[in-house]
């Protein structure tokens, strides 16, 4: 589970340190996302984003679980900054290119947003530390890999899948189909995180300001495609939402006088609180796609 303020990632309900990043502050402040992979090259790591400090510098990095110290620090066999308020991050399977959702564009413009692509030279490697392209998207703010070979991100009012193209330093991403989705008429369509459903597959759960939808993938002789978009939930502001392969379900929801994150952990067996906490999202704890 990602904890935002106190720089921890944290598993099960002791909350057990799994990581802590080096610094509290600049483009560390604030981590926004992890996900755990794994690779021929590190064994299990994990990715993760801070969005950073005032000016929406953030960090993107990816950990070697092996390397990590006794104090829960080290392991860094990767980084790089990115602008415009990075806020999740995702590696594709084969190439080892990372992919990096920001929900604003340079300096904090409202009016920008995108994916940004980090390609190794060769699959597998280690990434390059600059971007060596962008996709606009507007508030793009979550991103997952699908076995289906697909990037699925979500922005403002929409959920996108990518394909995947090239290999190496020529990976790159192709839009390939969308669908559109709607908090009704004066909400905010600000998309928020997207998630596997455990317990159902190629079917994905995505939160925005006012709901939490799922989505499946569709295969038929066209390819694959979105089925219908359904509301599994009308909680407001619900920042991540997933369900375990036992059928439970678990979210983060902030709190009155909280902010942007929350002291507790829901869980559809029932809730786990730790006072101090700064919880922002909720992860299953697997290095598996979906």
């Amino acid at each position: 589970m990602a904890a935002n303020a106190t720089c921890e990632f944290c598993d099960g309900p002791g909350g057990t340190v799994l990581w802590q990043a080096p610094s509290r502050t600049g483009t560390w402040t604030n981590l926004s996302d992890v996900k755990r992979r794994g690779t021929a090259r590190w064994g299990n790591v994990m990715l993760v984003t801070a969005s950073g400090a005032g000016d929406y510098l953030g960090k993107a990095a990816m950990i070697d679980e092996s390397a990590i110290g006794s104090g829960h620090t080290g392991g860094v066999v990767w980084s790089a900054n990115v602008d415009g308020n990075p806020h999740s991050i995702e590696r594709i399977e084969g190439r080892g290119a990372i992919v990096v959702a920001t929900s604003k564009g340079p300096g904090g413009s409202a009016g920008g947003g995108g994916l940004s692509l980090f390609v190794p030279s060769s699959n597998g490697g280690k990434p390059g530390t600059s971007r060596v392209k962008f996709y606009g998207f507007p508030g793009a703010h979550g991103v997952v890999y699908s076995k289906s070979g697909h990037i699925l991100a979500v922005g403002n009012g929409e959920v996108r899948a990518y394909a995947v193209t090239g290999n190496g330093s020529g990976t790159r991403l192709a839009l390939d189909f969308s669908a559109s989705f709607s908090d009704g008429a004066g909400h905010a369509k600000t998309g928020h995180d997207i998630l596997p459903d455990y317990g159902a597959a190629d079917t994905f759960f995505f939160t925005s300001s006012y709901n939490v939808r799922k989505v499946k993938l569709v295969y038929d002789p066209l390819g694959f495609h979105f089925g219908p978009v359904s509301t599994v939930n009308t909680t407001d502001h619900v920042k991540s939402y997933t369900r375990l392969p036992n059928g439970v379900r678990t979210w983060i929801v902030p709190g009155s006088g909280e902010g942007e994150w929350s002291k507790t952990i829901h869980f559809s067996s029932g809730n786990h609180s730790k006072s101090g906490a700064h919880f922002y999202r909720v992860r299953y704890y697997t290095t598996a796609f979906h």
